[in-house]
């Protein structure tokens, strides 16, 4: 059997460090679609994309309701 450690990741608001099973993920929604902060919950952790972790402390995750991302929008595109 092998002894395999489980990812961890940080959450984005106390900076905190858990398992990756222990955080919700959330990812940029699609364009258009009506979300406060511009992310959605990633529930199954499978989403493509850029991942923000936050942890289950209800003042993390008030606070991260209150958060701003910008989308990167030009990212890998030619301007011309």
């Amino acid at each position: 059997m092998e002894n395999r450690q489980e990812p961890v990741r940080m959450c984005v608001v106390c900076r905190r460090r858990f398992a990756k099973s222990r955080l919700l993920r959330h990812v940029s929604a699609p364009e258009g679609a009506a979300a406060g902060n511009g992310l959605e919950a990633d529930h199954a952790q499978t989403r493509p994309g850029r991942g923000w972790y936050v942890c289950d402390d209800p003042v993390c995750r008030e606070r991260f309701a209150g958060m701003k991302f910008r989308r990167k929008s030009h990212k890998g595109r030619k301007h011309g």
